[in-house]
């Protein structure tokens, strides 16, 4: 038996582009679902006033989380910016899981294909996007939201060039894809999916 057959929990894994309302959910699902919190990843950029350590993130200096990757304590690992780095620390994750709890994470593709892959039975991957007919469309849209909530220009050219390549396809891999169209509609679509997959391992009780 692999160790993800012998684990009880479940991470959800948020995926999608920049723009697409992850983290919205994301922070209505932890409202909603009080035993359900937010799988702390590890990173080396500084905190945010709203930030709290050990519960968004780990927040670390670039020398500790070098330090990290040095001793293989992380699962994966990028370097999103110079110096700003990004990781998914196995202990965190085997901690949650060996517990029998439920986390939910807004992780990179790269991250969730990790994860998913070290623990395929206990990672749930749900890919929030926007509506539209085409890419083109999808990415116009995007444009549309970073830009009233005034993103950076670089920064909305650089998310877009990773929706187009990496993001945007990845949502075939995933095992549910939420339409963000409406945010009630689609914190209530992933609250349903939440659900189900809680249920189906024997553990909606436990976080209600």
């Amino acid at each position: 038996m692999s160790l993800s057959e012998q684990l009880r929990g479940v991470i959800f894994v948020m995926i999608g582009p920049g723009g697409a309302g992850k983290n919205a959910i994301m922070k209505a699902i932890i409202a909603g679902f009080p035993n359900i919190r937010q799988l702390a990843t590890a990173t080396s950029r500084p905190m945010r006033a709203d930030e709290k350590q050990g519960r968004e993130h780990l927040f670390l200096s670039e020398r500790d989380f070098k330090r990290m990757i040095e001793d293989g304590e992380l699962l994966e690992h990028q370097e999103v910016t110079p110096g700003k780095f990004y990781g998914i620390p196995r202990a965190t994750v085997n901690e949650a899981l060996a517990a029998g709890a439920a986390r939910i994470a807004d992780i990179e593709v790269l991250g969730a294909i990790e994860l998913a892959a070290a623990f395929p039975r206990n990672v749930v991957q749900v890919f929030v996007t926007v509506p539209g007919d085409s890419v083109s469309d999808q990415l116009a849209l995007l444009r549309r939201r970073m830009q009233e909530r005034a993103d950076r220009i670089t920064d909305i050219e650089q998310r877009l060039e990773r929706a187009r390549t990496l993001e945007l396809p990845y949502r075939t891999r995933c095992d549910y894809i939420v339409v963000n169209d409406d945010l009630g509609q689609a914190i209530e679509a992933t609250a349903a999916i939440v659900r189900r997959e809680l249920r189906a391992r024997h553990l909606l009780g436990e976080m209600l």
